[in-house]
C-alpha cells in the first residue's frame, strides 16, 4: 500500500472534464498497514466470486457500484466512533514509520469522526488521511479552469438546491469556508460554507456533502446547519 498524501496541486475529476488524478506521496517507503475495514475500499470488492459466471459479470457490477447514486440525507459517518488504530505492519527491510505522522493520523482521525468528515487539522501532517479524505486549499487548482472555491460553490448549488425542495425554504450560499476532498471514482466533497434564507436571514454556517459519480455527474448527499457539537 503506497502511503499517500494530499496536496495543493491536486487535480480532479468533474461532470465537465478530467484532469490528472490525486496521487502525491508523503513518504516514498510502501509500507504493509493495518487499516480500519471502511478505510481500505467497499466491503467484499476482494473476495472471489464463489459463482464463475461472476466472474464476467464483475465488470459491468463493478460499473454499477461506481454509477450508483448516493442516497440523500443519510450521513455515512452516523454511528462511528474513535478508536486508536493499530500500528503499521512493517517488512523486515523497512523502516518504522515516523512516530509524529502516527501520532498526527491518530489526531487527524479523531477530528474527521468527530467533525462527520467536515474538519481536520491541515497543518497536521498525518502519514495518511483517515477514509482518504484531505483538506484542501481553495485557491488551489481544482479542474484546469477552476480552483476549488469555485469548483465547491458549484457543488454546494447541488446540495441546496434539494435542501430547499426537501424543506420547503430558501437558503443561498455566501461564502465557502473550506472544504475535504476524497478522490476516486466516486469522489466526494465535505464542505463548509456560510449561508442564509433569503432575502435578509441571519448567517449560518452550513455542511454540504457531494459525490461526482464515474459518470461525472453531481450528486447532493447532505445539505444542513453545523450541528453544534462539529463546530471548529
Amino acid at each position: 500500500m503506497v502511503l499517500n498524501q494530499c496536496a495543493d496541486e491536486t487535480m480532479i475529476e468533474d461532470s465537465m472534464e478530467a484532469s490528472s488524478s490525486m496521487v502525491v506521496n508523503s513518504y516514498p517507503t510502501k509500507r504493509k498497514a493495518e487499516f480500519e475495514p471502511e478505510e481500505e475500499g467497499r466491503e467484499g470488492e476482494n473476495e472471489e466470486p464463489s459463482n464463475p459466471k461472476a466472474k464476467i459479470e464483475e465488470p459491468k457490477a463493478e460499473t454499477d457500484y461506481y454509477l450508483k447514486v448516493p442516497e440523500w440525507d443519510v450521513d455515512s459517518f452516523n454511528g462511528l466512533e474513535y478508536y486508536s488504530s493499530p500500528e503499521a505492519i512493517l517488512s523486515s527491510d523497512e523502516e518504522p514509520l515516523p512516530e509524529e505522522g502516527l501520532e498526527h493520523y491518530r489526531i487527524f482521525k479523531r477530528q474527521m469522526i468527530q467533525s462527520k468528515g467536515f474538519y481536520g487539522d491541515p497543518e497536521l501532517k498525518p502519514y495518511y488521511h483517515y477514509k482518504g479524505i484531505c483538506p484542501m486549499n481553495l485557491e488551489s487548482e481544482a479542474l484546469t479552469d477552476k480552483n476549488f472555491r469555485q469548483f465547491w460553490e458549484e457543488m454546494v448549488f447541488v446540495c441546496l438546491q434539494k435542501h430547499n425542495k426537501d424543506k420547503d425554504s430558501n437558503v443561498e450560499l455566501v461564502e465557502v469556508v473550506r472544504g475535504y476532498y476524497r478522490p476516486g471514482p466516486r469522489s466526494k466533497s465535505y464542505i463548509t460554507v456560510m449561508a442564509r434564507e433569503k432575502p435578509d436571514g441571519p448567517l449560518v454556517e452550513y455542511q454540504a456533502k457531494c459525490m461526482v459519480t464515474l459518470d461525472r455527474k453531481r450528486h447532493p448527499i447532505l445539505c444542513r446547519p453545523v450541528p453544534a457539537f462539529s463546530q471548529f
